[in-house]
């Protein structure tokens, strides 16, 4: 079992690394003529492009560990069915379930590595290749330099704050004005500050007075130079960048979900989007899982031509009802766990149900 377990894993290794820079190099050449055009029309440096294309490299060999789990599976026991290598394994009394388990940990073992790469690796890869093409790129300044305007948000239950412009990349905070109210909804304070500053782990109110509202309908005023105040947020928090939300990291993504719970508002596309954080990486050994049956039934028939063009039809077929069931948690028809897994769930469901009626021949 030992000699037989090295030759499966020997021959579906190198198919597996094989398939897997075929297909980066196939994404990453399609993918570089229009980037490469954009780069020559801004004058980009030589070192910025090879530092584009490396990260870029992360975010592609992400997207094809899957696919090309799924291609080496159906070409290696494809190989194996038409050098009778399958039927010499049932002579022999081996059961196809335990000649293909290695085959399956090694489908583990890459959703494994999916999984720490999605955690740390591959969003800070498409945060920094968002960064040099948005911003060192197309609009040359740096994020912190840019500015925004007429800001509200909520802050706890009882305050709203209003701030003309946001700048210093978050820090400064420009003409503030807080509207406190009481537990009957009726206003109880307010401050208004020429700035609100990030100092030293504070935030500050410098130049502003804060004005008392008394239930017999007067109001008291008490001009301050510098108050400090106890605002649960950071500058990142207030001048974000503009990432997509799929390129934001677990922790970002559940931090963000905290605040907005922590303010009543809507969460659930974050929440959705969190789960898939970890229910993707599982589409490798889903892959695996899947591809065996059909290795093993079509094998003689299954070229590298139509290995690929199966390989491509599956993993289309897998992305749809993934971002399908993203779409319906989003919308808020199944839950957020659910709709991360839903295509996990289908197609685990399906490849064990092949696999079962695969060893029963």
């Amino acid at each position: 079992m030992k000699i037989l377990t090295r030759h499966i894993m020997g021959e579906y290794i190198k198919i597996y690394f094989l398939s897997l820079i075929s297909l980066e190099a196939i994404y990453l050449v399609i993918d570089s003529v229009e980037k490469i055009k954009n780069f020559l029309a801004h004058h980009a440096p030589w070192s910025m492009m090879g530092e584009f294309f490396a990260w870029r490299s992360i975010e592609v060999g992400f997207r094809v560990i899957p696919m090309s789990a799924l291609l080496a599976t159906i070409l290696a026991l494809g190989i194996a069915s038409k050098n009778h290598e399958i039927t010499a394994i049932r002579a022999a009394g081996i059961s196809l379930g335990k000649a293909t388990f290695p085959i399956i940990l090694f489908g583990g073992l890459l959703s494994a590595i999916e999984l720490l790469l999605n955690l740390w690796v591959v969003p800070h890869a498409y945060q920094t290749t968002d960064v040099i093409m948005e911003e060192r790129i197309s609009q040359g300044a740096g994020w912190s330099n840019q500015v925004r305007k007429n800001v509200w948000f909520r802050h706890g239950s009882r305050e709203i704050f209003r701030i003309a412009s946001i700048e210093d990349g978050g820090k400064l905070l420009d003409r503030v004005t807080i509207y406190h109210k009481s537990p009957t909804a009726s206003l109880q304070w307010t401050i208004e500050a020429k700035s609100l500053r990030y100092e030293n782990g504070t935030w500050v109110f410098h130049e502003g007075v804060r004005t008392f509202f008394h239930r017999d309908g007067t109001l008291t005023t008490a001009p301050f130079a510098t108050l400090a105040f106890p605002l649960d947020r950071r500058p990142a928090d207030f001048f974000i960048r503009k990432n997509h939300l799929s390129h934001l990291t677990y922790s970002e993504l559940s931090r963000t979900i905290d605040l907005l719970r922590t303010n009543g508002l809507p969460h659930t596309t974050f929440t959705v989007l969190r789960d898939g954080v970890l229910a993707f990486p599982a589409a490798s050994f889903l892959m695996v899982l899947f591809a065996i049956p059909f290795g093993i039934r079509e094998g003689r028939q299954v070229g590298i031509a139509r290995g690929f063009g199966v390989a491509l039809m599956l993993s289309l077929s897998y992305w749809t009802l993934y971002s399908m069931g993203l779409a319906l948690g989003r919308g808020g028809v199944i839950p957020p766990l659910l709709a991360a897994w839903f295509a996990n769930i289908v197609v685990f469901i399906m490849g064990l149900s092949l696999l079962s009626s695969v060893n029963r021949v």
